[in-house]
């Protein structure tokens, strides 16, 4: 908050002020665009609603390379401008403002956007602090890959400290760089973007909390302020210690397949696809854990973000996963991935006898380490 003026002559000075520069604000905003290599056809502003559904909220004829929009937004809102036909386009965080958009034919998502301050900030964490950190990402995942020959071979001990110290002082750089971006952008709606964009889906319950506290009222109000809300309350719900949220979903038979089916288990709910390389990277070491205490008493229930039968059965045959698996094949909109709050894969969820979840993404080692204390005790 700017400091409290005092002095009566001050005030007086600033509402006249506030008064001129709130006459001067834009009532709406235009977007005027060129788009080299195209003289005509269609453009779409397309914004994804607050259920995650893409809506196109206005077309405009392109006339010799030349298109317009206008219109009004009660806050800044992220929208897409693309062409009639195109699936992706250029990302717009869009305020009431002039705004200039240039683009080429075949590389609209590469448009150069200028007047949009709000989406200035936002992309200014992209074009920055990101870059910052794929700068030093880049060579660590070329080693890491190198060392494990593309997961062929397992490191040695000594090779899995020095990996495990260079990603914690990739994590701990990269959780600085995007600490200062939201603490110093607070009531932007650029730092409610960027905790949706990177904490939500990669840090804990606890960092989307405290940064959530980071923002202004005015932004925790605003869409994207609720959307973290509604992360958090979801979080919530799916704690370490909470009891799972019950679900049915078809196996790749059409049978209904249910999460109380495996009460009296410990059953690791792995949230997967078949276009994740992630995912099939990480299968040896499910398959591994599942041989190994079956047996014991542990099971694997796997619930696909595919869209496409085919692609699925053919992964779950190729990668030698023999447990059950359940899809509605609705991709990212999956039932069960929604309930649960999964923002990317691969997400999984370790649920005791009890139906009470025991832990959250449990990956290589930490996965038979975690299992391994499990059934030693029992």
């Amino acid at each position: 908050m700017k400091s409290t003026i005092l002095k009566s002559g001050l005030a007086a000075l600033a509402l006249i002020t506030t008064i001129t520069s709130c006459s001067k604000k834009e009532e709406g905003f235009t977007i005027n665009g060129t788009i080299t290599g195209l003289d005509k056809g269609t453009v779409y502003l397309e914004n994804t609603d607050e259920k995650g559904n893409k809506k196109i909220t206005d077309s405009a004829q392109i006339k010799e390379g030349a298109f317009s929009f206008a219109g009004k937004v009660n806050e800044p809102l992220l929208y897409t401008i693309k062409l009639k036909g195109e699936e992706y386009g250029a990302f717009l965080l869009l305020d009431n403002e002039a705004i200039q958009f240039e683009a080429k034919k075949d590389s609209i998502f590469k448009a150069k956007i200028t007047g949009a301050t709000q989406n200035d900030i936002y992309q200014s964490y992209y074009k920055n602090e990101f870059k910052k950190i794929q700068a030093i990402a880049g060579p660590i995942y070329k080693l890491s890959d190198s060392l494990q020959q593309n997961g062929k071979v397992k490191l040695t001990a000594e090779q899995q400290i020095v990996m495990d110290k260079k990603w914690k002082d990739l994590q701990d750089f990269a959780d600085d760089l995007t600490d200062k971006f939201i603490i110093k952008n607070k009531d932007k709606i650029a730092a409610a973007l960027i905790i949706n964009d990177r904490i939500v889906p990669y840090g804990s319950a606890e960092q989307v909390k405290k940064y959530y506290a980071v923002l202004s009222p005015e932004i925790q109000k605003s869409f994207y302020g609720k959307q973290l809300k509604e992360a958090i309350d979801l979080n919530d719900k799916t704690a370490i210690g909470s009891p799972a949220p019950e679900f049915s979903q078809t196996d790749v038979n059409g049978k209904v397949v249910k999460l109380s089916d495996y009460k009296g288990k410990y059953v690791l709910v792995d949230f997967w696809a078949s276009w994740c390389g992630p995912c099939r990277k990480e299968n040896p070491n499910v398959v591994l854990a599942y041989k190994t205490y079956h047996e014991k008493g542990f099971d694997v229930l796997g619930i696909s973000l595919d869209d496409k039968k085919k692609s699925w059965e053919k992964a779950i045959e190729k990668d030698g996963l023999t447990w059950t698996h359940v899809s509605d094949l609705k991709g990212w909109k999956n039932d069960v991935a929604v309930l649960y709050g999964v923002k990317l894969v691969p997400t999984n969820y370790l649920i005791g006898p009890d139906g009470k979840i025991l832990a959250k993404n449990l990956r290589e080692a930490e996965l038979q380490s975690k299992l391994k204390e499990i059934f030693s005790k029992s």
